[in-house]
């Protein structure tokens, strides 16, 4: 149970009851397809750049012919490939072809993405790359930390050999497994699975993170996200419920403790992915992270 009580009020003391003190951070919703690109390049590859805290993405609609490139990165970055044909190399591996939706994790160092077909990509990074994090759109929403959200540890020098591709089409659905998530040294991602109708309104998830902040991509289809922020003390800081209706690609980061839920609307596919930095150790404790055995906790044998 989350309650706001003011200084001095007895029942703040009262067990389970976390104080929401302060207004939270407004959520932060990017309607890609109808907003000029940060980066155009020269076969008409579009790109917008988006930051959280912690994590950074770019969602490029990627060109045939044109290529994204970054130099010496001191982390592990994910690339998302939705649709098309993109060969991903590697300073010390690759290049690998990559032809279904897939999750690829790319070691530290340089790297390059070409686009063999027209392509729709996400790139994440976490927001120790500042040559990346210094270009987003929003990067002036964090000039001033956000204290609520959780602290993303010190850079590690993760040096894993090789690209590690995983193939969607390999993972089936489980019904007892929360989406399809995977995870770097600093970043985790869940791709739900595709639904092809409307999402129930009966059967929504109303929550919040007390420290994580959330990014939510939506790569196909239509949704509303349904945001409520929690009341403080302050009758000034109150504000209405927020329904945002968005097409795709789209990006909405929302901070904590925010109460969120996503409801695909409409016909059709819809995709929808969520990033999280670092990774939750909830997620993991439940086995739901696919590939947690390449990253062993310390003083595991594995």
């Amino acid at each position: 149970m989350t309650a706001a009580y003011p200084p001095g009020d007895p029942r703040a003391v009262l067990a389970g009851q976390a104080p929401q003190a302060t207004a939270p951070r407004p959520a932060e919703v990017f309607e890609l397809s109808a907003e000029e690109p940060d980066r155009v390049l020269r076969n008409g590859t579009r790109s917008w750049l988006v930051r959280a805290q912690n994590f950074c993405l770019e969602v490029t609609a990627l060109v045939t012919g044109d290529e994204l490139a970054e130099a010496s990165l001191p982390e592990e970055h994910i690339v998302l490939v939705q649709s098309g044909a993109v060969r991903v190399s590697h300073e010390d591996d690759g290049p690998v072809e990559v032809a279904d939706p897939s999750v690829v994790i790319v070691p530290p160092g340089s790297s390059r993405l070409q686009a063999g077909t027209d392509a729709l990509i996400v790139r994440l990074f976490s927001a120790h790359m500042d040559q990346v994090v210094a270009r987003a759109r929003n990067a002036g929403s964090y000039r001033t930390a956000d204290p609520t959200v959780r602290r993303l540890p010190a850079p590690e020098m993760t040096n894993r050999p090789g690209l590690r591709v995983h193939r969607l089409a390999d993972v089936p659905v489980s019904p007892g497994r929360l989406g399809r998530i995977f995870r770097s040294s600093t970043l985790m991602v869940n791709w739900f699975a595709d639904e092809h109708q409307p999402r129930d309104p009966a059967r929504l998830s109303p929550h919040s993170h007390d420290d994580f902040e959330q990014g939510s991509i939506t790569l196909a289809g239509d949704f509303v996200h349904h945001l409520r922020t929690p009341w403080t003390p302050r009758l000034a800081d109150w504000r209405e419920d927020e329904h945002h209706l968005v097409t795709s690609p789209s990006v909405t980061i929302i901070p904590p403790p925010v109460v969120h839920t996503t409801q695909g609307v409409g016909e059709g596919l819809h995709q929808l992915v969520d990033v999280f930095a670092p990774p939750r150790a909830d997620f993991l404790a439940q086995g739901w992270v696919l590939n947690a055995a390449d990253y062993p906790e310390p003083g595991d044998p594995s």
